[in-house]
């Protein structure tokens, strides 16, 4: 059944490898899953862009010069080539540059009128101003401007017997558009959030609404304004905004587009007879569904970045776009698409430079241009970037032939990987996988390039995506998780009740933490998506990710379950041919593949868990016995210079306040400050400091070359020093630049560009206490966490054993000790029986046990090459839990003089 899969690597409709080649060299070894965030650029965009600037002499387009006008030009342009790309003309959309999707979804939350229509007499039928319509006024009162209109309009200044909104947006949405529920509820609208379930009930059903206007026409505000009561009064007319997404970042899934009409023909009034989430909004009894005017938001973000909107066919009112989703560059850079029916319905009271006709600086006076991008694009727009949208557009025009074919090829590659993955089976037959959605409807028309899951354990358990996302950097796959941005999403299908939401919160779980498991639940999952420049390779890397790091036992294959249409035939191309053959080799390599009558076997020799390595040993494994166990001795003092470089191994050493003397006292930081690890340059590992007490310097050296530095400045030199600033575990550090020399010789050696050396200068405070949490008031260095690692090598030794039984690696005792980068290293006593600890006394010198140290993906640095290796995370994972732990941490709580020194001769006692 195995070959089942293999039929779904269907080939794309455009040279994906000549694109590649071209375009994405740099993606050699790398695996970037993760397009939903932000697309690659294509180099081919950037060279266009960069050529027409640099045969350009573009100005400020707010001048009146001839470079301001060929700004002005480009600027155009590219507003009608966005048009374009989508399908519509400039008498049906405006396009507002913004700074991406969010502000353009906070422009329509901020400037929506949320109070509808006013009560209005109409003796004069020629006379169709609205009063919400400053501009139009200015216009018509020519010889006589009011200020006092202009003023009121355009503070957006309403009156009390004004008709209260109602804001109704569908659960799985983005954060930004759950955002908009604040400017909504602070205008008085009514707040309602439906689940898709719902929506699909209540539209799906709907087929004619013979009480409700069609106000896709282009005669729409006219028909609207024909509504009137019996007196002779227009009615008082509802503003309800529906905000929903096309498709979910979260999932994927693709909401039907056909909504958008019958939303703004009626279909949702039953909602506004519910009680609102905001209950404190009493409904004003004038208000009934009767006389809503419905408008709809379509969060288009994500949609546009691998598929075709059409909007001659399907016409929302407010269209947020980024343009980086769709090809990569610029950043910050998007666009608000306007329907002209919503025109009237943006009321504005900030007025910025460059949107206004005029402004008194003595009264509060301003008449806002009357073209709608005019009036809201406050400022300079960035027309130095605009360029390369157009570039964007026309680059993966040429490559793909159009977004059609991008969005075939993504879902190819989507489908293939959520089958795969959902036919992995553990040794005992548990599932591997858990995808959201559990039973998704795979089709182009409602998914499209996402694919969203959890690990499971053979037990059922979960493995939290932050172990995923560890194991994920060793083979080189950048991907994503939490709860992407998407609460809504994330609490459907993760099953997140309110109440369970604040107990997570409390355990100390927020957005964008590594805290991905809460009593065993997830507080989030694993993302990949996939962009027009990605192939088959790319999936077939994160199946065997997960295939040798996480399936426990004998991989079973079982894809009975996979109905293969026929329109997945296979193709004879040079496309197929040579990408099925490539991964076959690749999901096969090491493997022997045996078949049965209605399954498949795959056993691996070099990477898969036995089921019967168990997953829950954070506990002692053994009770020590102080009769037979050897007594505790201290074998290994090591203090690291320089943070995330080479140790030094001492037999004897002086103690600080921070911990072991000068031990990360250095670390190497990037011009703008970022601090550098192994994480992410494991040739770090390759610097090897020495520290000459004699001499007074730190002397650094990379394969045959040396710098030195002072181990401690003069004063004269701090004095005149500059400063450079770097950030430890959330810390933001301010250091002594330790100067250019040493900085230019660490940027050749580590082939990176403007690189410092960083001296502590200021005291950190502690991160953990004896539970894992606060502060025991210590100071810390630039260590992460705490003044001391300790490990215990009885506890290496049995890691090591059950490395060597799966035959997953060749290790031996002190190369693996080298690898968790302790600095006190003891033996005797029983595994993991510092799991137990509560203090530890070396001589007279007492320490606070301060709870398991949290593994990452560094353990896995082989310290003499540079090189990454898959050990020993894989069997930590299977030994030792979700987080890893191995080794403690530890705290000197006795008081410590500057002449205290400790030594591997130390007397060792732990309680």
């Amino acid at each position: 059944m195995a070959a089942v899969l293999e039929k779904l690597k269907v080939p794309p409709n455009y040279d994906l490898e000549r694109i590649i080649k071209e375009d994405f060299d740099r993606l050699k070894g790398h695996y970037y899953l993760d397009h939903a965030a932000a697309t690659l650029y294509s180099d081919s965009q950037i060279q266009a862009a960069s050529a027409e600037l640099q045969h350009s002499l573009l100005g400020n387009p707010h001048s009146r010069s001839f470079v301001s006008d060929a700004a002005t030009r480009i600027v155009e342009s590219v507003r009608q080539r966005i048009l374009d790309h989508f399908n519509t003309t400039a008498d049906e959309y405006d396009v507002i540059f913004t700074s991406g999707a969010t502000q353009a979804l906070k422009i329509v939350a901020e400037h929506f009128n949320w109070h509808g229509s006013e009560e209005t007499r109409v003796e004069n039928e020629d006379n169709s101003t609205s009063e919400n319509n400053p501009e139009l006024t200015v216009h018509q009162e020519n010889d006589h401007i009011s200020s006092r209109t202009v003023q009121e309009e355009a503070l957006g200044c309403h009156r009390e017997d004004e008709t209260r909104g109602a804001f109704v947006y569908a659960m799985e949405n983005h954060t930004s558009v759950l955002g908009m529920r604040g400017p909504a509820a602070a205008n008085g609208a009514d707040i309602y959030c439906l689940q898709t379930e719902q929506l699909l009930q209540m539209l799906e059903k709907c087929k004619t609404f013979p009480s409700k206007t069609n106000f896709n026409h282009t005669d729409a505000r006219e028909k609207e304004n024909d509504v009137r009561a019996p007196n002779g009064n227009r009615k008082k007319k509802r503003h309800c905004l529906f905000a929903y997404s096309a498709q979910c970042n979260f999932s994927g899934v693709k909401s039907p587009l056909v909504w958008i009409d019958k939303v703004q023909k009626g279909a949702l009034d039953a909602v506004l007879k519910q009680e609102p989430v905001n209950k404190n909004n009493a409904h004003l009894p004038e208000n009934t569904a009767d006389d809503c005017s419905w408008y709809v938001v379509l969060d288009a973000a994500g949609f546009t970045a691998t598929c075709s909107l059409d909007l001659s066919q399907w016409k929302p009112d407010f269209v947020p776009v980024s343009f980086y989703k769709i090809f990569g560059y610029p950043t910050g850079l998007g666009c608000l698409l306007v329907h002209q029916r919503a025109w009237t319905v943006l009321g504005k009271s900030y007025f910025g430079g460059g949107s206004v006709l005029m402004i008194d600086s003595r009264r509060i006076v301003a008449v806002p241009r009357p073209v709608l991008h005019d009036k809201f694009e406050d400022g300079t727009l960035a027309f130095l970037s605009l360029p390369a949208v157009r570039h964007g557009l026309d680059t993966i025009e040429k490559h793909t032939g159009g977004m059609k074919n991008i969005q075939q090829h993504v879902f190819n590659l989507a489908r293939y990987t959520h089958h795969s993955l959902r036919s992995f089976r553990h040794g005992n037959g548990a599932p591997v996988v858990e995808t959201y959605p559990k039973d998704a409807n795979w089709d182009v028309r409602t998914q499209g390039s996402i694919v969203n899951f959890s690990i499971l354990k053979s037990d059922g358990s979960y493995i939290g995506y932050s172990q995923v996302e560890k194991f994920a950097s060793l083979y080189n796959i950048h991907l994503r998780t939490g709860c992407l941005c998407n609460p809504g999403a994330c609490q459907k299908y993760l099953n997140i009740s309110e109440e369970t939401l604040i107990q997570q919160f409390k355990a100390g779980h927020v957005c964008g933490d590594a805290h991905d498991l809460v009593e065993g639940l997830p507080t989030g999952s694993v993302r990949i998506s996939f962009g027009y420049m990605s192939s088959y390779r790319d999936a077939d890397q994160l199946l065997q990710m997960v295939k040798e790091c996480f399936v426990e036992g004998s991989l079973i294959i079982d894809s009975s379950w996979i109905e293969v249409q026929p329109c997945l035939a296979e193709k004879e191309s040079y496309h197929m041919r040579g990408q099925i053959e490539l991964g076959k080799k690749e999901l096969l390599n090491g493997n022997e593949k045996r078949f049965d009558s209605n399954e498949s076997t795959v056993r691996t020799k070099n990477g898969h868990l036995d089921s019967d390595i168990t997953n829950t040993p954070l506990q002692v494994q053994n009770e020590r016995n102080m009769s037979s166990a050897p007594p505790l001795k201290l074998t290994n003092i090591i203090l690291y210079p320089v943070k995330s470089c080479s140790g030094i191994s001492v037999r004897e050493w002086s103690i600080g306040e921070e911990g072991l003397k000068y031990d990360r006292q250095w670390m190497i930081v990037t011009n703008s400050g970022t601090t550098l690890t192994q994480k992410r340059l494991p040739i770090m590992s390759l610097i090897k400091p020495n520290i000459d007490l004699v001499n007074g310097v730190l002397q650094l050296s990379f394969k045959g070359e040396s710098i030195a530095v002072p181990l401690e400045p003069q004063e004269c030199s701090t004095r005149d020093a500059s400063l450079c600033r770097g950030v430890v575990c959330g810390d933001r550090i301010r250091g002594h630049d330790c100067g250019p020399e040493v900085g230019a010789w660490l940027s050749r050696v580590l082939q990176q560009p403007d690189l410092k050396l960083m001296q502590q200068l200021n005291k950190r405070t502690g991160k953990l206490d004896s539970k894992g949490n606060g502060s025991l008031g210590e100071s810390l260095s630039f260590a992460n966490e705490s003044q001391y690692l300790v490990i215990h090598r009885a506890s290496v030794r049995k890691l090591l054993k059950d490395i060597s039984e799966k035959g997953l690696a060749n290790l031996t005792e002190d190369e693996l000790v080298t690898r968790f980068r302790a600095n006190l290293v003891l033996d005797g006593g029983e595994p993991y029986e510092e799991d137990s600890w509560e203090e530890l006394l070396l001589d007279k010198i007492r320490f606070k046990v301060q709870g398991g140290c949290n593994r990452c993906q560094m353990v896995g640095v082989i310290p003499e090459t540079g090189e990454r290796m898959k050990e020993p995370m894989i069997t930590l994972a299977a030994t030792r839990g979700s987080y890893m732990n191995f080794g403690i941490h530890a705290a000197a709580i006795s008081s410590v003089s500057n002449n205290e020194t400790i030594s591997v001769r130390s007397r060792v006692s732990c309680i």
